[in-house]
């Protein structure tokens, strides 16, 4: 298994680094390729890109140490464990700069080298799946128009996509750690946005709709509870629903109107839900069959049919129900209030569709 790990050593003094090859190959991995100086090692990294490197602090040349390992790190992020025989506190305070994944002191142990070795093989893998997983999360989370944001108990910014700082006219690391209230201010979010004074209660999810700036926006709020079950977070979805809200109201204002015509048609106009039950139906209607514009007709469509087309109407109406957009000419009979006879001719049709109408519709003349 350790093979798969190939190891660059960088060490001035040969007989040093032979026994360190020999170490390392005794162990199962695999030498990528010593270096004396630290430019050498730079170079080299550059070009093999090894898994690890193993530096030596004290090296001869213009360069040490802990500058290569600085290099090394910014130019290709390759994890690196210094060697030195020297373990003083500013020498450890200088290399704490080049962010290695370890020390081994000198005269090293196999046992010790192979576990600082492990370890640090380990740590980058885990960093490099936590940057993989923070990078992707970045990309889906900026990759929507709807503002997403983390904000802490006391009000303040912890994360924020770019939809948010667009509108703040700042980046998402500018706004990281400013107050949320100081966009209730600038008119971009609501106060209940803002998490201002929210009472979760517990409550795993909070959603409701604000109006703000003449705009509607679903809101979605998901408290980040401690141990003690107090929220010490929130994360928050607010997602623009302006338009759905303008084309809500205007299906409901033309239902309205439409509703108003079929009250003033002097054509028989009937509205039936899909189980037959009337969903509205004209006065002309009520008046064909002998009923009082005030009367409610509680039975169903099919009740107040005469017993000789009951048959017919009932076929024409299944039709109809599974093909929304036909239409189909029909002539029925209706038994009337006081027992008589009235015939009626016009079109059944499926408007199940329409978003104005949705329903079945039969609309026609008293013959």
């Amino acid at each position: 298994m350790n093979a798969s790990i190939r190891i660059f050593i960088v060490e001035d003094e040969a007989i040093v680094a032979s026994d360190i090859k020999e170490t390392l190959q005794s162990l199962g991995y695999t030498v990528e390729g010593t270096a004396k100086t630290g430019e050498t090692a730079v170079e080299k990294v550059n070009v093999r890109h090894p898994d690890l490197v193993l530096m030596d602090i004290n090296l001869a040349g213009s360069m040490d140490g802990i500058e290569a390992a600085e290099r090394i790190h910014r130019e290709n992020s390759i994890p690196v464990i210094f060697l030195t025989a020297f373990a003083d506190k500013a020498l450890l305070d200088r290399a704490k700069k080049a962010e290695p994944y370890g020390y081994i002191i000198k005269p090293y142990d196999e046992r010790g080298l192979q576990s600082a070795i492990e370890m640090a093989v380990y740590k980058h893998q885990m960093e490099r799946r936590l940057v993989e997983t923070q990078e992707t999360t970045r990309v889906m989370v900026n990759a929507t128009h709807d503002l997403l944001y983390l904000i802490s108990a006391d009000g303040r910014f912890l994360l924020a996509n770019e939809a948010l700082a667009v509108m703040a006219g700042i980046s998402p690391e500018e706004l990281q750690g400013t107050s949320a209230y100081d966009m209730v201010g600038k008119n971009i979010l609501t106060p209940k946005m803002a998490c201002w004074q929210l009472n979760t209660m517990g409550e795993k999810r909070l959603v409701f709709e604000e109006q703000l700036n003449r705009g509607w926006y679903d809101v979605t709020i998901y408290p980040v509870y401690n141990k003690s079950g107090a929220a010490e977070k929130y994360a928050v979805s607010v997602r623009n629903i302006t338009a759905r809200k303008q084309a809500e109201d205007q299906v409901r204002s033309n239902a309205e109107y439409f509703r108003a015509i079929i009250e003033e048609a002097s054509e028989v106009v009937v509205l039936l839900n899909p189980n037959g039950t009337f969903a509205q139906q004209s006065p002309s209607f009520k008046a064909a069959l002998g009923y009082r514009p005030d009367q409610e007709l509680t039975k169903s469509f099919f009740d107040y049919l005469s017993m000789s087309d009951w048959q017919q109407a009932k076929q024409v109406f299944s039709e109809v129900l599974i093909h929304p957009g036909m239409a189909k000419p029909v002539r029925l009979k209706f038994e009337m209030n006081d027992r008589g006879i009235c015939s009626i001719r016009g079109i059944m049709s499926n408007q199940s569709d329409n978003p104005f109408v949705g329903k079945i519709v039969l609309n026609g003349w008293v013959e």
